[in-house]
């Protein structure tokens, strides 16, 4: 579809003029206008220079810029639900202390969604610079393209978690897609886990940043189920009981799977014991503080950056809400809500 520079100027103005920052670890943004999901994943993207040159022709801005070095970051998942049967999905992002920024989207002709992204993903290093430079927040307008998790109105979320394997490179003659872009389909076109996997069936995963990725969906209805990639196959492990719950962190849980360099097997081993023994349902309280439990914090071996848990959510699936603790700030809690562009409500 073509567009015309009036309205693509327009759309950044009203998106940058959203841009909050709520405290020194989070920014938010209501993104207004299209990114063109629909182009992209009929011309299909391979790697990260290709959606860069891809965003940058779309949205017409030079500004756009996503990092393609970043590697090394771990992150937990695990799915249950609340004592009063909502869905509860619990998600850590593990990785080089930086800023977070959730994002509210509205696509023309998808979902309602609300996600969250790295900030260094976008050159948004951990010191938050002078908001009314215009151009350091024009990054911000390729944020659609990062999402690490999120949920949208149909009560559908889904997280992506790194493994330490071989990256997938299928080449079966589907059309090419890459992790981030993968999610941004699922949340903007999905309603349920079984549609997400319908989704990810029809394209040919192309990992990128040098490492193996696994992801985890969960829907309004319960149900919860987790794709990996091993030697370029896809493999579904399915919620199989309505009381049961899926974690998952840094290896394959998938048979075959190399995971001599795998990690997280202790919080695997954590998450899961807690959950069993809370009879497989936790507030969203209970779910932050098992978060707040199985965060990591130490130097980079070889980069020598702080690795940290930079930010914890609890989405309540059922209700649309996430609650999110970021730089493993637990004293400070905040409530977004799909349905609520652009309004943060502080919890404590």
């Amino acid at each position: 579809m073509k567009r015309n520079k009036e309205e693509i100027l327009r759309a950044r103005e009203e998106t940058l003029k959203t841009f909050q920052k709520v405290d020194e670890n989070i920014l938010t943004l209501v993104y207004c206008g299209s990114y063109g999901l629909e182009e992209l994943l009929q011309q299909g993207v391979s790697g990260v220079i290709g959606l860069i040159r891809f965003a940058k022709r779309y949205l017409r801005s030079r500004q756009i810029f996503i990092n393609p070095f970043v590697r090394d970051f771990a992150c937990s998942s695990f799915n249950t639900r609340s004592p009063d049967g909502d869905v509860i999905f619990g998600r850590n992002f593990d990785y080089k202390d930086s800023l977070c920024m959730v994002v509210w989207t509205a696509p023309e002709n998808g979902f309602r969604s609300l996600t969250v992204t790295f900030g260094s993903f976008m050159m948004y290093g951990k010191k938050w610079q002078n908001p009314n430079k215009k151009n350091n927040h024009l990054r911000a307008m390729g944020a659609p393209y990062c999402c690490m998790d999120g949920i949208n109105e149909k009560g559908l979320a889904a997280a992506i978690l790194e493994i330490k394997g071989r990256p997938t490179k299928q080449k079966t003659g589907k059309t090419p897609i890459i992790s981030p872009i993968a999610l941004r389909a699922v949340l903007d076109t999905c309603s349920t886990v079984e549609e997400a996997i319908g989704l990810f069936q029809q394209y040919d995963m192309r990992d990128v940043l040098f490492v193996n990725y696994h992801y985890h969906f969960v829907d309004a209805q319960g149900n919860s189920a987790l794709i990996e990639y091993v030697d370029d196959k896809m493999h579904i492990i399915r919620q199989q009981k309505p009381d049961e719950n899926l974690v998952l962190t840094n290896y394959f849980l998938t048979e075959g799977g190399d995971n001599r360099k795998g990690m997280g097997m202790d919080r695997f081993e954590r998450i899961g014991a807690c959950l069993k023994q809370s009879g497989h349902t936790l507030t969203e309280e209970a779910a932050m503080e098992l978060l707040s439990q199985n965060t990591l914090y130490y130097r980079h071996k070889i980069f020598r950056h702080m690795v940290i848990t930079v930010w914890s959510s609890v989405f309540n699936v059922s209700k649309g809400t996430m609650k999110m603790c970021a730089g493993m700030d637990y004293d400070h809690m905040y409530e977004f809500s799909v349905f609520e562009p652009g309004k943060v409500k502080k919890i404590k």
